[in-house]
């Protein structure tokens, strides 16, 4: 019986009888070597478009433990139909989407770190991170955290954190922080949105006294 492979990381498993004299070095050792660079290799992508690993059952970047992608970006790039775990660096100047070619991709944006997980079909972003950052990222949204949970939470601490003392940002002295009910954003008040307010006012103040007058009345 011939020697065969494993499915995941393509090593080399050893028939009985087989390889005699030759199963130490170089057979054991090519293995190592191989298991070495799946636990802590990196590999490196220069992206110029769509792209797929290379996946053999000799040296291949698709048992790498650690990927950067370069380049262009804005490119997809398919894994092997296994399951594997990556830790993800998008060094290119676009997005990076992952895939098995079916199933659920998992994008990084430019300049994001992520822990990416395919279980053969689907690929999921574990955690996510910029170059020096500590950016939250999720499936889909380079910018957004990846699930609901993480999402309220999120909302629920920003405030009550910074009670009173919200974080300052470069660059927007005399801003405030507006939303349009789904994206908040530091912006300077403009003269509509003090038209509003005048006019909100004004209102709240007319229904305040046309109740002074009716509760006067009624005594």
């Amino acid at each position: 019986m011939p020697s065969s492979f494993t499915p995941r990381l393509r090593l080399e498993m050893q028939a009985a009888g087989e390889n005699l004299n030759t199963w130490g070095a170089p057979k054991l050792n090519a293995v190592i070597a191989r298991l070495d660079f799946a636990i802590a290799g990196w590999t490196n992508v220069a992206l110029t478009g769509d792209y797929a690993l290379t996946a053999s059952n000799g040296d291949d970047e698709a048992r790498s433990a650690l990927l950067k992608f370069t380049g262009t970006g804005g490119s997809t790039v398919t894994l092997p139909s296994v399951s594997k775990r990556y830790d993800v660096m998008n060094g290119a100047a676009g997005p990076v989407t992952l895939t098995t070619g079916a199933g659920t991709v998992a994008i990084l944006g430019p300049g994001e770190l992520a822990t990416v997980i395919s279980d053969g079909v689907h690929v999921y972003k574990v955690r996510a991170t910029e170059f020096g950052g500590a950016r939250l990222s999720g499936i889909g949204d380079p910018v957004s955290p990846q699930d609901a949970v993480t999402r309220a939470y999120v909302d629920a601490q920003v405030f009550a954190s910074f009670s009173g003392a919200l974080p300052g940002q470069a660059g927007n002295a005399g801003a405030v922080l507006k939303t349009n009910g789904t994206s908040p954003a530091w912006a300077v008040l403009s003269t509509g949105d003090l038209a509003d307010y005048v006019a909100d006012q004004a209102s709240r103040g007319a229904a305040q006294r046309a109740f002074a007058v009716a509760a006067a009345l009624a005594l």
